[in-house]
Formats: structure tokens, C-alpha cells, sequence
């Protein structure tokens, strides 16, 4: 078999592409966001009887397989009630648990969580109740702990439509 200049450089340029880069299906990558989860603003209101705080409520749309970054609610406590489907609560430091459609979770000021939506097929649906600073921002993305669980790849926190 003749080779030409060509047929060389070509098979030179084919081989210092796999040894730069690898394979494509073995290149590393970042991972995808799966998802948006949309959020619905539905009120904001001061607190009676005390004028530095305020009520803030939203219904939060988790599709399938979509989850929101680590992030803390600065001083606020969060009342969440599934109404569709379920959602999966990480907490820093505690083992993933389910809120499932029905039931309700509260969670302390300050705590660094995320929560996601394990289903492959189904949207889920929580109502988030916070009664935080008044002024103060919904969320503060933070760095995610060192053990966390297998949550789908995080879109941006949700802004509200």
C-alpha cells in the first residue's frame, strides 16, 4: 500500500487529535441543567405586628427531573406544602427527604438546602410560605456541601414571573 503526503498528514492530524483531546465520548464536560423550576409570585405582606418583617408566598414548578442550586433563606422561615408530586429536601449535613404531595415541611432560618424533583415523568408543585426581613432577598446561592446526594443538575434559582 502507497501513502501520499496527504494520506500522512491527514493520519498525523487524526492522531495528535486523539492524543490532545481523547475521544469525544471520553471528553469531560460540565453538567447540563436539567430543567427550569419556575416560581409564581402570589404575595408579598408585611407582618402584622411586627414591621420588620414581612410574609412572602409562592408556588414553585418543579418539572421532572429539575432541581434549584444550594442556597440559604437569610433569617426566614420556610413552610413548604406539596400540592403535585413530590420533591426530594436535602439539608447540609442530613440524608435527602421527601415531601410528598399532601404534606408539609418547615424549615429553620439559615440552612443551607436544595430541593429537587426525582420524578422522570411528573411535575411537581410546592407552595412556599416565608416570613423573612422585610427587603430582605428570597435566597443566597451558596457552595454546595462537600457530601451531597444524586439531585439533578441545578438551573439558576428560579426568579419569579
Amino acid at each position: 500500500m502507497t501513502y501520499t503526503n496527504t494520506t500522512r498528514a491527514i493520519a498525523g492530524a487524526l492522531l495528535l487529535s486523539a492524543i490532545c483531546f481523547g475521544p469525544p465520548a471520553l471528553q469531560a464536560r460540565e453538567p447540563v441543567a436539567g430543567p427550569k423550576v419556575a416560581a409564581e409570585h402570589i404575595v408579598t405582606t408585611p407582618l402584622a405586628g411586627n414591621p420588620d418583617k414581612e410574609i412572602d408566598i409562592q408556588i414553585y414548578t418543579f418539572p421532572p427531573e429539575s432541581a434549584v442550586p444550594w442556597h440559604i433563606h437569610r433569617d426566614a422561615i420556610e413552610i413548604e406544602y406539596a400540592l403535585e408530586g413530590s420533591i426530594v429536601l436535602e439539608e447540609e449535613g442530613k440524608p435527602p427527604y421527601e415531601i410528598a404531595e399532601g404534606t408539609t415541611n418547615v424549615l429553620s432560618p439559615n440552612v443551607v438546602h436544595r430541593g429537587w424533583n426525582p420524578s422522570k415523568t411528573e411535575p411537581a408543585t410546592l407552595y412556599v410560605v416565608r416570613i423573612k426581613p422585610k427587603g430582605a432577598p428570597l435566597a443566597t446561592i451558596v457552595p454546595a456541601p462537600p457530601k451531597t446526594a444524586g439531585a439533578p443538575a441545578a438551573g439558576d434559582y428560579p426568579e419569579d414571573n
